[in-house]
């Protein structure tokens, strides 16, 4: 009987020092946001928008009344014109071995800055791809694709993505399911993406040639095979930002940050060169 008693005292002095924690977001303020990963053969176009508290359950809202400003090797160059929900865009087209830097102001926000450079595009050589080459023990087909990065000691990080054309829309589509089992794309500092795409370092073969084996499902094309390989040479910026980016959109308290380049601000600017090849 006292067992129970003591019990039931616990119980309600435990219920009774419960205490309702509340989180002050008032003295919140919110900072610009800048997102363009750009490419060569492409003007920069700066996605500009305003940061929200991790408590929010609103979206973030695009800015129109920012001023953008680019500068090349430190001269300034132009200021972009807004196209509409918050982009920005550029007549300036990167090029390798430059500097670039965008400086954005927009009233009540802190000035934000980031620049970054344009890695060299990295070749895709030798290129050899055997359709059906193999059939596995429930009997699908796959074909094998191999191909040779000739990595300079100057580029260290890759995006390798790969596609099929769907005659049904009529466009590529991410091909998700090819895989690899090279060593470099399997690493702790890989990481294989939502979309299939591999993101790599070449930590194990800096300024040597790199040839890489790809297993490649059959029946992705109807007739001959249409394929597009794509290799992105990432800056190191670029590299930590697709590494930390989460593969899906949801926006929890516990997920590691995502890198910025940003001063004063969130978000990515950064550069990245592709080497395109297909394959039919």
């Amino acid at each position: 009987m006292k067992n129970i008693i003591f019990i039931t005292l616990f119980v309600f002095l435990l219920g009774s020092c419960r205490k309702e924690f509340k989180v002050d977001n008032t003295n919140y303020k919110p900072k610009l946001v800048l997102n363009n990963l750009f490419e060569q053969n492409s003007p920069f176009v700066v996605v500009v928008s305003a940061s929200i508290n991790v408590f929010d359950t609103i979206l973030p809202s695009y800015l129109s009344t920012a001023i953008v400003k680019l500068y090349v090797n430190g001269a300034y160059s132009e200021t972009l014109t807004s196209v509409g929900m918050g982009a920005y865009s550029s007549n300036t087209i990167p090029l390798p071995n430059n500097t670039y830097k965008v400086v954005v102001t927009n009233a009540g926000f802190d000035d934000a800055e980031a620049e970054n450079t344009l890695p060299n595009p990295v070749k895709l050589t030798d290129i050899i791809y055997h359709d059906s080459a193999y059939q596995s023990s429930n009997g699908d087909y796959f074909g094998d694709l191999s191909f040779t990065i000739n990595d300079p000691l100057e580029e260290n990080n890759y995006l390798l993505s790969f596609q099929f054309w769907d005659v049904v829309t009529q466009s590529y589509i991410y091909l998700s399911t090819f895989e690899s089992a090279d060593q470099s794309l399997n690493q702790n500092l890989a990481k294989r993406m939502l979309n299939g795409e591999y993101l790599f370092t070449d930590n194990l073969f800096n300024g040597k040639k790199k040839t890489i084996l790809l297993q490649i499902p059959s029946g992705y094309y109807n007739g001959t095979p249409n394929y597009l390989l794509k290799l992105y040479s990432l800056s190191k910026a670029a590299y930590f930002y697709s590494y930390t980016k989460p593969n899906n959109n949801a926006n929890t308290m516990n997920q590691t940050p995502i890198y910025s380049n940003v001063k004063n601000g969130l978000g990515i600017f950064a550069g990245r060169s592709l080497d395109v090849d297909t394959i039919n």
